[in-house]
């Protein structure tokens, strides 16, 4: 895995390099297979990544801020190993599907393509974009869970 050191933290780059991988193999498509792709298509996937994480920091952020938590302790707060992380992965899902109805909205395709009968309509890429959000709320309040657990454990 590399990661780089970033004030005093580890920073694991290997996601980056996965969506920045998928998106040299779709820019290699368009320009011999598939040719009638939109360059929004080919970037969709670096796209997803820096759009997911920056939602899933902006859900922390609003989370944390609404949330009320205990104080700290002195001990060291565990690691979020034992959080189950089921709902980001499904909000990682949804955010897939927001962007790719959300790409063909910005194309103006009527094709429903792989799975969903209104893709690419306003509707679907609010429904998406509202379910993701949702699930990434819900991750959030399960690492508030743990924390409060922590911080009460005698």
């Amino acid at each position: 895995m590399t990661t780089v050191r970033v004030w005093g933290g580890d920073v694991h780059l290997s996601g980056l390099f996965l969506f920045v991988a998928f998106t040299a193999l779709m820019a290699a498509l368009k320009l011999t297979v598939f040719e009638d792709w939109s360059w929004w298509r080919v970037s969709l996937p670096l796209f997803v990544f820096v759009g997911f994480n920056a939602a899933y920091i902006i859900c922390g952020f609003i989370y944390l801020s609404v949330a009320t938590l205990p104080e700290e302790t002195e001990e060291e707060p565990p690691g979020l190993d034992g959080v189950d992380s089921s709902h980001r992965w499904i909000s990682m899902l949804f955010f897939v599907a927001f962007a790719d109805n959300a790409v063909r909205w910005i194309e103006g395709t009527e094709d429903s393509y792989w799975f969903w009968l209104l893709s690419g309509t306003g509707g679907a890429v609010m429904v998406f974009a509202s379910l993701s959000v949702l699930t990434m709320l819900f991750y959030w309040s399960r690492v508030g869970r743990a924390l409060r657990e922590f911080n009460e454990a005698p």
